[in-house]
């Protein structure tokens, strides 16, 4: 998707915070809304320890039509990453190269002729930014985390010419598959990648789920959700990654659409694995549940019930990654971490 130069423009500025040994935001989002009286929405947001050092706020002001007669701008405009790389990490699996990416090729390794922009072709851009006739021209991308590190996703942004990427937390990333020799059992070609193979050969079992403590807490609210709802409305085992993303329908918010918050364990302690003396809408504020893998049998029904517990969302460090080639070009934008709340604001409005 490329740029949107009427819904919001985004300036990414540095904050001046006290030291503490808790990971805090070290900069600030400012979503401005252009045509309206609204006064700019500020995020908070962690900074990468690889990529450019964020703008002064003194020059957050500046002009996006390219003639100056335009009303000012503010930074960089947000867009989101080529439809067929959502997490931008085709990249770092080898099915794309944005280096090679000329007219008439999407840079995806997948034969089809997908363009991005016509106008574009490599051979035009200078230091890795494409010229300002490209779609990601003066543009943050957006991108959730998960399936690749931080720097990949940021090298992978700046060779499609954006100026700055923002990562977003999701709930998808804290979920993956094992995927170790998982085509051993398959001759046929829809089977050459284990990350990509169309066999229905994954299941729950082959899930590498989150983390207690690490990526959730149970203390902050817990449910057990029905074996039906688990397999009527949640998947793990889409590929790639394996989360697919319209579990967040049922696993965000306060009401009972969220199923940890209809099948609250502050409830019903009658699982095996017992209550929860903290409501979960109450007690999560993150207002998201992490599915955790963990399952009990219900004394009641003797039905099995999955657990489901109040995720983690924070802010986190962003560590370069040693497995980058040291003859890959540098990362020379800036990069910032969002939380999923944030996220969901920043999203909304643009």
């Amino acid at each position: 998707m490329t740029p949107s130069n009427t819904l919001a423009a985004i300036a990414l500025l540095p904050l001046l915070l006290q030291r503490t040994h808790a990971i805090l935001p070290t900069a600030a989002i400012d979503v401005i809304l252009p045509d309206t009286n609204s006064p700019p929405i500020t995020l908070l947001a962690s900074q990468a320890s690889f990529g450019a050092v964020l703008a002064e706020y003194s020059r957050r002001f500046r002009e996006h039509d390219g003639d100056g007669n335009g009303a000012p701008g503010v930074g960089v405009l947000p867009a989101f990453p080529p439809e067929n790389d959502p997490y931008l990490c085709n990249e770092a699996e080898g099915w794309a190269d944005y280096r090679n990416h000329r007219d008439g090729n999407d840079g995806n390794r997948d034969g089809d002729d997908d363009d991005l922009n016509n106008n574009m072709n490599i051979d035009n851009r200078v230091n890795n930014a494409y010229p300002a006739n490209g779609p990601y021209y003066q543009s943050a991308l957006l991108v959730p985390r998960g399936q690749c590190s931080f720097e990949r996703k940021a090298l992978s942004a700046q060779r499609l010419g954006a100026s700055a990427i923002i990562v977003y937390g999701s709930l998808s990333s804290r979920y993956s598959l094992r995927y170790a020799n998982s085509t051993d059992d398959c001759q046929d070609a829809s089977c050459d990648d284990a990350k990509t193979r169309t066999d229905g050969y994954y299941t729950n079992k082959d899930v590498i789920w989150p983390g207690d403590k690490y990526d959730y807490d149970c203390g902050f609210g817990r449910a057990w959700i029905p074996e039906e709802e688990m397999e009527g409305k949640l998947d793990f085992t889409k590929l790639p990654g394996g989360y697919d993303e319209r579990n967040d329908a049922f696993l965000v918010g306060r009401g009972e659409g969220n199923l940890c918050v209809r099948y609250d364990a502050s409830l019903d302690g009658s699982a095996g694995g017992g209550g929860s003396s903290t409501p979960f809408a109450k007690g999560c504020e993150s207002q998201r549940c992490l599915v955790t893998g963990r399952n009990e049998t219900f004394s009641g029904d003797g039905g099995l019930r999955y657990e489901g517990c109040c995720a983690w969302d924070l802010h986190v460090w962003l560590y370069s990654d040693n497995s980058i080639p040291a003859t890959n070009e540098a990362v020379t934008i800036p990069t910032v971490y969002i939380t999923m709340e944030e996220a969901t604001l920043l999203l909304d409005v643009v």
